[in-house]
């Protein structure tokens, strides 16, 4: 039997969330059961209720309590000492960093590697539970939060009969660290420790881009090369059997970005709304840029005071923002590492419209848009390139000539159903036959176990 480990699960919505959901609906199974234990109440911003009907009725979760602050207890405060109105812009600022210099120092010293260590106690006593009444086998980790790599090495201690299978939705220390976290160096440390030793204990190691899987077997030489498989990131064909493009009258040219935005440097829309701004108002007016989605940081500004035309939808459950998607015509990504996919590109995917790309040319998501033949790719750091990007979709469409002339079959190979047969033969689990009018499960084209 198989237990699924995870933070990130179903009321709770957001990216990591689609993932662990993913394995409980169309990881092949038969003959095997599949538990999970998730948290609580976790931590989360997100949370998109509608998601529960999707767990399989066969799939057991088991939830363990979490001891965190909730995430609108956080808010509240934050915004009480930032966002007051008598304070000017240059002091919300100075409050901002006043405020998030003392939560920086104890989640660096004192919740190592990240807040949600203070479930790793119960998450480990529950689990324990689960393993010993259900007889349970193989665990499955899904990170982040990294804190879970603590609890599984607890179990791979406790349990040393288990198969560990150690699940990096991102990689941690060339990627999460360096990219979105920003540590100290005694936390980098503790976190290549920390890392080395679950891999070490790890009976296979699965990230989602190819360059992340070489990564690893990089960084760990003397582990078998075949402990490291790739698991891409992928889509849920049952959320779009019904997608169906809407035709407008209304001249507008819409692009849309489904997910949240960030003023982190590698998902900031800063240079997008540069070039939009920078076009010719005549085309200018009519692109309508459309954002669902949170808004992290201080993008909210950024979006606003725009010449540009946006609109900002806000957080919306997944299958409401994927209708919104249907009179989109164009989608827009922007992840500016060249070895990272961001999630939402798989959605992209399964509405089979052109996808425009502020990604390095040459890196993980370009590779996959030539494969796939949804969407163009301009380097993020280049103006020029992003407007002459921008410019040539619109002339296509302004042409009647269709944008893009997708792949299907290849786009299919990035299904979950697909996804999870490969990776269940990889790891040994019994593979049950796809549901996609094939009898055979293609070669994915960044194959798992590659």
């Amino acid at each position: 039997d198989l237990l699924l480990l995870t933070y990130m699960f179903p009321p709770a919505g957001g990216i990591g969330t689609p993932r662990a959901l993913a394995y409980t609906q169309y990881l092949p199974r038969p003959g095997c059961r599949l538990s999970v234990l998730a948290p609580t109440n976790p931590a989360l911003r997100d949370h998109d209720p509608g998601l529960d009907r999707l767990i399989p009725d066969d799939v057991v979760v088991h939830r363990a309590w979490n001891p965190e602050l909730p995430m609108s207890f956080r808010d509240r405060i934050w915004k009480r000492g930032v966002q007051h109105h008598n304070l000017a812009p240059s002091m919300r600022a100075s409050a901002a960093r006043s405020i998030a210099r003392p939560f920086r120092w104890l989640a660096h010293h004192m919740l190592f590697p990240d807040p949600q260590i203070l479930w790793a106690p119960s998450a480990f006593r529950k689990a324990c539970r689960v393993i010993e009444r259900d007889a349970i086998d193989t665990v499955i980790v899904n990170m982040p939060p990294y804190s879970l790599l603590k609890v599984a090495l607890a179990l791979k201690r406790q349990f040393p009969h288990l198969k560990l299978i150690t699940d990096f939705r991102d990689e941690w220390l060339g990627y999460y660290l360096s990219q979105i976290d920003h540590p100290t160096e005694d936390k980098v440390r503790r976190a290549w420790e920390l890392e080395a030793e679950a891999v070490h204990a790890s009976t296979y190691v699965s990230t989602v881009t190819g360059t992340w899987v070489e990564r690893l077997r990089r960084r760990y030489p003397a582990e078998p090369a075949s402990k490291f498989v790739c698991t891409p990131n992928g889509y849920d064909p049952e959320l779009f059997r019904d997608f169906k493009s809407t035709s407008r009258s209304d001249g507008k040219i819409i692009v849309t970005y489904f997910g949240t935005i960030h003023g982190n440097r590698v998902y900031s829309p800063d240079n997008y709304i540069a070039a939009i701004e920078s076009l010719p108002p005549q085309i200018r007016n009519q692109v309508e840029t459309r954002f669902i989605g949170r808004i992290i940081g201080d993008d909210q500004s950024s979006l606003t005071r725009t010449k540009a035309n946006i609109r900002l939808l806000g957080f919306m459950p997944k299958e409401q923002g994927i209708r919104h998607l249907q009179e989109s015509d164009f989608l827009l990504l922007i992840a500016t590492d060249p070895s990272s996919h961001a999630g939402k590109l798989f959605d992209y995917f399964g509405c089979a419209k052109p996808i425009l790309a502020l990604s390095p040319p040459g890196g993980e998501i370009d590779r996959l848009l030539r494969l796939t033949r949804t969407g163009w790719c301009a380097d993020p750091w280049d103006p020029a390139a992003i407007q002459q990007m921008i410019l040539a979709a619109c002339r296509q469409l302004r042409q009647g000539s269709p944008a893009m002339n997708p792949d299907l079959d290849a786009i299919q190979n990035y299904s979950w159903p697909r996804i999870l047969d490969r990776f269940a033969a990889t790891v040994g689990l019994t593979p049950a036959p796809i549901s996609l009018g094939s009898t055979t499960s293609p070669k994915l084209p960044m194959s798992v176990g590659a």
